[in-house]
């Protein structure tokens, strides 16, 4: 009884289009394939706007420069996370300095303290206070400026502000006490 029904599962009209698909050319089916990418290919560059030298529309870098996206404080404090920033010493000068990530679940003071934006390109200088998560084996604040150089990063469809640098200015850690283990019989 289970091999009828699995017998029935392929009914002859089903195994017909099988039978047809396989039976395509392969010219024919590189033709198809062909036609088809060139149609897409028109499609995706036929979305474009136009500049012709009469119509005010130039392509040139003063409207380059307005096409740009804002790098604002939103999208700075969003894209320090996941960064680092090498040798940062300790606040007293006694330990060896220090490797730091900014992570998104940290406690973090961000201001803006200088931005040069030149094209593609931008240079922001921030005055950062943060701390250790409060689960981190080791808790330290760090607090002082640091540079950072941005670069407008182009996907396939999106174009994006990117940390490619950071350097250390000013920043120093500073080793907190260890919290103290409550423990209750209660």
């Amino acid at each position: 009884m289970q091999a009828t029904r699995a017998k029935g599962i392929c009914t002859p009209r089903t195994m017909r289009s099988i039978r047809h698909v396989r039976a395509v050319p392969p010219p024919t089916f590189l033709l198809l394939s062909s036609l088809s990418l060139a149609l897409f290919l028109a499609c995706s560059f036929g979305c474009a706007e136009s500049s012709s030298p009469g119509d005010g529309k130039s392509g040139g870098p003063a409207n380059a420069s307005s096409d740009l996206p804002e790098l604002t404080e939103d999208i700075i404090r969003e894209r320090i996370n996941q960064t680092r920033v090498r040798q940062v010493p300790e606040e007293n000068g006694t330990a060896e300095p220090i490797s730091w990530g900014f992570y998104e679940e940290e406690p973090k003071e961000i201001t803006v303290v200088e931005k040069q934006v030149e094209g593609a390109t931008a240079t922001v200088v921030l005055d950062i206070k943060t701390q250790s998560t409060p689960r981190a084996r080791e808790q330290r604040y760090l607090a002082g400026q640091i540079r950072t150089e941005w670069e407008l990063q182009t996907g396939w469809v999106l174009r994006k502000w990117e940390i490619v640098r950071t350097e250390n200015i000013s920043m120093k850690y500073r080793n907190l006490p260890k919290p103290t283990a409550q423990t209750s019989n209660r």
